[in-house]
């Protein structure tokens, strides 16, 4: 089967607001902490009145390429600050993990936990940009022997070696290491993981670590992802998801070249090829799952999703859905009419979701 539980699904995700980042709709990175928006690109003013730079601002920091060899020299690795609460507390330390850290400056405001900590705490929060990723990169090129110093050991020391040796952007900041003042780690996903495993290894450096969704396995086809999605969506999404997909199997392993195109064609996906990046693709509306939380009100794009599949003449399907017969025009009409355009932005659609072409950026570079 091309979808096995709900398939032969690959690696999972990021939220669909985000997915423009990864380069390519249809590789997936492992979940990585959503985006949350700064609401201001303008100056900030501390809680003393101080009028602060905007936290958009980038600042630089010279990070060891090696830490087992630091006669090679250092890099330029990106971060963003603020001490818009600090009242002599500590310093709240995030990374995105694998991703471009610009766009991820909400992370220094109130609107995270970041920067609830600070407000609370009278402290100051940074976003430190991940060594490989945007324009923090230890060497000029990304091929071969040079992604030697990418490794998750040079991912901790590189945390480490910033709470000891960063001079802050603030008054006194040449005297803010872990030796005077509490530094608190704080990561999800990968980065929460990250986080952990910093604080294993470097015991004596941070305070206290938060890791959020810290994951623990690496896992190559990873299709028990979806088992919670299929169980907790609602019920009549559910079930006609599992009827499209089924057909979908059903028409990819049957040679039967006129149906394949009509299956493509519903899905606006035609001039693609390779079938499984048509089935491939399909995965995104189950992906936009992640993005929900306790709060998620009913114009999320996972529920509208649903909407479009079971309500039908302002009727909602019952627990068992519509059936195939409605469910697959719907979904259909649903990417063509507002979802292809969400997740391509306007792009060729093999370009966006096609995934055989190796020199496409998202295979060659780690800016995005």
């Amino acid at each position: 089967m091309l979808l096995g539980i709900f398939g032969s699904l690959a690696l999972c995700v990021q939220i669909s607001v985000a997915l423009l980042l990864n380069g390519n709709a249809n590789i997936r990175r492992a979940p990585i902490a959503p985006i949350p928006q700064a609401l201001s690109t303008g100056p900030v003013v501390s809680r003393n009145g101080t009028q602060l730079p905007p936290y958009n601002t980038t600042y630089f920091f010279d990070q060891l390429i090696d830490h087992t060899n630091p006669s090679l020299g250092t890099f330029k690795q990106r971060f963003w600050f603020t001490y818009e609460w600090y009242e002599t507390g500590p310093i709240i330390l995030f990374t995105p993990g694998e991703a471009n850290a610009e766009p991820y400056t909400g992370y220094l405001t109130n609107e995270t936990i970041n920067g609830q900590i600070a407000q609370q705490q009278n402290g100051s929060t940074i976003v430190l940009e991940h060594r490989y990723y945007g324009l923090s990169n230890p060497v000029p090129n990304l091929s071969g022997v040079n992604m030697k110093f990418h490794t998750i050991q040079q991912a901790i020391d590189d945390l480490a070696y910033f709470a000891q040796n960063a001079v802050l952007p603030q008054p006194n900041g040449a005297n803010l290491s872990p030796a005077t003042t509490p530094w608190v780690l704080i990561g999800g996903s990968y980065s929460g993981a990250l986080t952990s495993w910093t604080m294993v290894n470097k015991p004596d450096v941070f305070w206290a670590g938060y890791a959020s969704s810290a994951v623990v396995e690496a896992i190559m086809d990873y299709w028990g992802y979806f088992v919670p999605i299929r169980d907790f969506m609602p019920a009549n999404c559910s079930a006609d998801v599992e009827a499209v997909i089924a057909h979908v199997d059903q028409v990819f392993t049957s040679n039967d070249t006129t149906a394949i195109q009509v299956v493509k064609d519903n899905w606006g996906l035609g001039e693609m090829t390779h079938l499984d990046d048509v089935a491939g693709s399909l995965r995104n509306n189950l992906f936009d799952w992640q993005s929900l939380s306790p709060d998620t009100g009913p114009g999320a794009i996972f529920f509208e999703f649903c909407d479009a599949l079971e309500v039908k003449d302002g009727v909602s399907a019952p627990a068992e859905g519509w059936g195939l017969e409605h469910a697959l025009p719907a979904w259909g009409a649903f990417w063509n009419s507002t979802y292809l355009e969400l997740i391509c932005d306007g792009d060729d659609v093999v370009d966006c979701l096609g995934t055989y072409d190796p020199t496409q950026a998202f295979y060659t570079s780690t800016r995005s």
